[in-house]
């Protein structure tokens, strides 16, 4: 299709778009199927149907539904819906045209000349038939490969092919373009250079004809810049070329951290794909939910109870078969109700994604050795614990609390240090500020007047009269920590291997990491939020795609780069080195500390368990434990890949569960 073809097409549309039209059309919806009309105005599309309960429920569930029987200007008793893709997509559901059958064609058979895999085969063939589809694969199983197949094989030109991923994701690609000869040359940015892309776009442009979202679960949020940013470049692709366009999104943890985080991916792929026109209605389904007394501002709020995730729940309270409040015992009590079975909900959606989500697990296509999991307890000092019960002491919150003592287990405490002169910005230099002072005493029992006061100037209370203020920057100050110990055993035990990966939850735990790897002879590759910075052990700058090559096992250099860098320790921070990388080269990877992000501590784990990994060796795992802290966080990041696992069918037969 040529660029003139595509714009007379674009021009005939809006034409169409701004022209109200009415269509009599056939409606399916509970057990009947009525003759009505749909009108197309002002964008946005009007029901007349008569009074129909079973219809009405469908249009609730749609984008923007409204009733006009209220309204002071023309009342009428009829329901619109906004004119958007989602809602046309549910409007041909319910006209019988089955929108969903483009994702039920089979596969089409396509070969290649570069050496896949079948399940990245799988993943090719299903780029290139849906055209607009999420990959929720497991990290490592070759999603970028997938993705360089697809859009060679699209004969796009690569001006109209964008890439839009992470930071770790866009430098890791680059280097799989390079490594697999790839014949084409995408535009590569952030998300935030999307967003910017997308806020700076110029009227008639037109829109990119391959789009890859890579780690697309920075989409899950709704409201966010980036998301509305990516759900609007995705329409105006789907409105310029429809299937003619590529819409890929890819992440090994695409609901990492709630069932709910699926929405608004699905909207960016497929409108109106999961039938839900806003994640509070998808919300609803997914969780039970109860209404509760405001007791501040009164009225009453939904508070989610629990997931539907087992059906021995109430499927109206959310507690199992045998609670109390179900025995015919307390049939007096208020809150009594018999118990009644809940749907698997978050399991079935797995079901319901079929077609548009293509899952793939590393187990399932791979022969990689289980990762193994292991748990380094190491007991505080007295310094340590008086430490700690000094912070709960004093402080006033609990989450403030919470960051101390993680601090404190690192071995170091953030403290603000004096770093310089700037201008005070109360005065901007002038020392003095003019305020509003009373002409004569005040009673403050009357009213004022403005007329009663004047300006006055007075010293800065902010610089004191100096005009300048102190500034201040965080440092840390070390306190040490008997996990220090255990980091230095690790490398001392891994010698012979020469490759070691250590996870820390702060910056300051990063610092102390790479200080301790240097004392113990071993060069560092440290990638935290600022960037990747290889230094040798005696503090020599190194380049950082060399040691990333050496980190890879799978390398043509392998070898000769581990003669050349016999002791590599990679330190990093899960949300920023967790990405996109490969570090197969070491067996071990230790997390000396944690953070709460549930996605950045799944995918920091599939750094090393990928192909090209030491089968024999393994892969080891290991959280050192020292504080309550500590498990509190790892457990908290476990019931986040729980119920991900769940939402991509992993832990059961869905099948059975709902029948």
């Amino acid at each position: 299709m040529d660029m003139v073809t595509i714009r007379k097409m674009r021009e005939a549309k809006e034409m169409v778009a701004s022209t109200p039209m009415s269509v009599v059309v056939k409606l399916r919806s509970g057990n009947y199927r009525k003759k009505g009309k749909l009108s197309y105005v002002k964008g946005r599309i009007e029901f007349q149907f008569g009074y129909w309960p079973s219809l009405n429920a469908e249009i609730k569930t749609m984008e923007g539904h409204r009733y006009h029987g209220f309204e002071d200007v023309n009342p009428r008793k009829i329901w619109s819906v906004v004119d958007s893709l989602r809602n046309r997509f549910q409007i041909a559901y319910l006209q019988e045209q089955n929108p969903y059958a483009h994702f039920d064609k089979p596969l089409i058979d396509v070969k290649t000349q570069r050496p896949l895999y079948d399940y990245q085969l799988e993943m090719l063939a299903h780029a290139i038939t849906y055209r607009h589809c999420i990959f929720a694969c497991e990290p490592g199983t070759g999603k970028t490969l997938a993705f360089i197949e697809a859009a060679e094989y699209s004969k796009i030109p690569s001006h109209q092919i964008w890439y839009v991923g992470p930071r770790a994701g866009v430098k890791a690609v680059s280097r799989e373009l390079v490594k697999w000869d790839a014949t084409i040359k995408p535009e590569m940015m952030t998300y935030d250079g999307m967003k910017k892309r997308v806020k700076l776009w110029k009227p008639g442009s037109l829109a990119p004809r391959f789009i890859c979202f890579d780690e697309c679960s920075k989409l899950k949020g709704a409201t966010t810049q980036q998301s509305m940013s990516a759900l609007h470049l995705a329409n105006a692709m789907r409105n310029e070329y429809g299937y003619e366009s590529y819409i890929i999104l890819m992440s090994g943890t695409p609901a990492p951290k709630t069932p709910l985080d699926w929405w608004h991916q699905c909207e960016v792929a497929c409108p109106g794909f999961i039938k839900e026109g806003t994640v509070g209605k998808f919300s609803a389904r997914l969780r039970v939910v109860e209404y509760r007394e405001n007791m501040i501002t009164g009225g009453r709020y939904p508070h989610p109870v629990t997931w539907r995730d087992d059906p021995k729940k109430c499927q109206i309270c959310g507690l199992m078969i045998g609670a109390p409040r179900h025995h015919a015992i307390n049939m007096a009590d208020d809150d009594y109700h018999p118990w009644e079975r809940s749907k698997d909900e978050v399991s079935y959606l797995y079901e319901r994604m079929k077609g548009l989500v293509l899952v793939k697990f590393k187990k399932d296509c791979l022969d990689l050795p289980e990762k193994q999991y292991e748990i380094i307890r190491v007991k505080p000092t007295p310094e340590i614990l008086r430490a700690v019960k000094l912070i709960q002491t004093r402080s006033k919150r609990a989450i403030t609390a919470l960051t101390l003592t993680r601090e404190v287990s690192d071995g170091f405490q953030y403290i603000e240090v004096p770093s310089g002169k700037s201008e005070c910005r109360n005065c901007y230099g002038k020392k003095e500020v003019e305020i509003p002072v009373p002409v004569e005493d005040v009673d403050i029992m009357a009213p004022q007047k403005v007329g009663e006061f004047e300006l006055k100037k007075v010293t800065c209370d902010n610089c004191g009269g100096k005009g300048e203020v102190t500034t201040y920057k965080r440092d840390t100050e070390a306190v040490g920590s008997p996990k220090d110990q255990v980091f230095i055993d690790e490398l001392d035990a891994h010698e012979d291997v020469g490759r070691y990966i250590v996870w820390g939850g702060f910056t300051g735990t990063l610092d102390r990491l790479v200080g301790m790897a240097h004392q113990q002879g071993w060069a560092t590759l440290r990638v935290d939020g600022h960037g990747y910075v290889g230094c040798s052990a005696t503090g020599e700058k190194l380049d950082d795609d060399i040691l990333l090559d050496a980190m890879d096992r799978s390398n043509p250099n392998a070898k000769k780069l581990l003669e050349k860098y016999p002791k590599l320790c990679f330190v990093g921070h899960p949300q920023a080195g967790g990405w996109a990388l490969t570090l197969t080269a070491s067996p071990i990877e230790l997390f000396y500390s944690n953070c709460y992000h549930g996605e950045a501590r799944m995918q920091a784990e599939d750094r090393a368990h990928r192909i090209g990994m030491d089968e024999n060796r393994g892969l080891i795992i290991k959280d050192i434990i020292m504080l309550k802290t500590d498990m509190l966080v790892l457990d908290n990041l476990k019931k986040k890949k729980r119920l991900q696992n769940l939402t991509m069918g992993q832990l059961h037969d869905v099948k059975a569960e709902v029948l």
